[in-house]
């Protein structure tokens, strides 16, 4: 998953370059589109005819004349140049950690009560799929009032209810294919699970 993430921020970055790259040979080979490009992300402001004209005229002749366009015409703005590096350790660092705080209760209960470990387990994934729902909210909408605490508890309930049926369902998975790899008659299974 941290490979996925750090070939994500690498398209990304590559992304960005060419379409600057693009950006700048428009710019050079075609100022009228460009500046037909700077009055299209203008216009929407309802500016007054002569404002806009100039502000139109000073960005087409202004060496930031690129960057305004990649920020405003196509939304992007350049990604910094470690992004690709930490968004591989912070998908990795959380894979693994969502993968081992299910196993915690594992390493606490002795092998013949495995049962015992498995609703251990289950209850601390609630909470801290809850707790993580709650403060993800937190931190989007805001800590104080009771309109945020709502949505925080909603929120952490939501992610408790993906997260269950996530769960449920790579355990259905395992089980389907565990029958299967038992089965000689895939038939017979599929009449079963269907």
């Amino acid at each position: 998953m941290g490979l996925g993430g750090y070939l994500g921020a690498k398209s990304e970055a590559a992304s960005y370059k060419e379409t600057r790259r693009e950006c700048t040979r428009l710019t050079q080979d075609d100022p009228a589109m460009a500046r037909a490009q700077v009055l299209e992300v203008l216009e929407p402001y309802d500016l007054p005819k002569q404002t806009l004209e100039d502000v139109t005229d000073h960005l087409s002749t202004s060496p930031r004349l690129i960057d305004f366009l990649m920020q405003f015409h196509h939304c992007e703005q350049e990604p910094a140049s470690n992004r690709a590096f930490i968004s591989a350790l912070t998908i990795a660092a959380g894979y693994l950690l969502g993968g081992l705080i299910p196993l915690f209760p594992y390493f606490f209960v002795p092998a013949e009560d495995v049962y015992l470990a498995l609703y251990i387990s289950v209850a601390v994934m609630a909470v801290a799929l809850f707790a993580f729902g709650y403060v993800k909210t937190c931190i989007v909408s805001g800590w104080s009032g009771l309109r945020c605490v709502r949505q925080a508890v909603v929120g952490g309930l939501e992610m408790v209810v993906v997260g269950g049926a996530a769960a449920g369902a790579a355990m259905g998975l395992v089980k389907a294919f565990d029958q299967l790899a038992q089965s000689d008659d895939v038939s017979a299974l599929a009449s079963k699970i269907f």
